[in-house]
């Protein structure tokens, strides 16, 4: 199993303070040190798989489109049969060793700690901004807290989760993107103005 990054894999570029307009930020850009682990169900155990990730996470099970958080962690819907699971960074792939104590024989676990990185968006001109890049609509008639989906941004594969009504986004992309999109970020958000940190 994988071993967590010391570091967020932007913490070299992402400079802490205010980029593009001047003034008060409509956009923050933050870096979560996430824990991310990849949960593909086995044929037939998916009533199994539902009562294991309620008992070992205390999160339902979330449908096509959705997220469920429970008190360490958040199960995202990614595809048919699989999930991610993600939670704070903690001990060395401690979330990889649980996930695979609790779904043995129902599941495959991935560790996807390294594969993976977080790059939260929020502030006022979030959404707008968001949309320069993405194809879904995140207008809150359509999307909105707890829901995820995957698309693109600035052409990379991105999972989008809204975490919270303010607008706030966590942006869900392969390490190797990661630093594409966060320039994308910063150029996409320069006349609202982006704060990093």
């Amino acid at each position: 199993m994988s071993a967590p990054e010391p570091i967020h894999p932007l913490a070299a570029v992402a400079t802490p303070g205010i980029h593009g307009a001047q003034g008060v930020p409509q956009v923050h850009v933050s870096l979560p040190r996430r824990e991310i682990v990849q949960v593909m169900g086995r044929r037939g155990r998916l009533d199994a798989l539902t009562q294991a990730i309620q008992g070992a996470f205390g999160v339902a099970l979330p449908g096509p489109g959705e997220t469920s958080t429970g008190a360490d962690a958040t199960a995202i819907w990614i595809q048919p049969a699989a999930w991610l699971i993600m939670a704070p960074r903690g001990t060395e792939a401690a979330l990889a060793a649980r996930a695979a104590v609790a779904f043995a024989g129902i599941a495959a676990v991935e560790d996807q700690s390294h594969g993976r990185t977080v790059i939260a968006v929020s502030g006022p001109a979030a959404c707008a901004v968001l949309a320069r890049g993405c194809r879904i609509d995140l207008h809150p008639r359509a999307f909105g807290p707890g829901r995820a989906a995957m698309t693109q941004i600035a052409h990379v594969s991105c999972l989008v989760h809204q975490v919270h009504a303010s607008p706030s986004f966590e942006l869900t992309v392969f390490s190797t993107l990661a630093e594409h999109v966060f320039h994308w970020l910063l150029e996409a958000g320069a006349e609202a103005g982006v704060r990093i940190g």
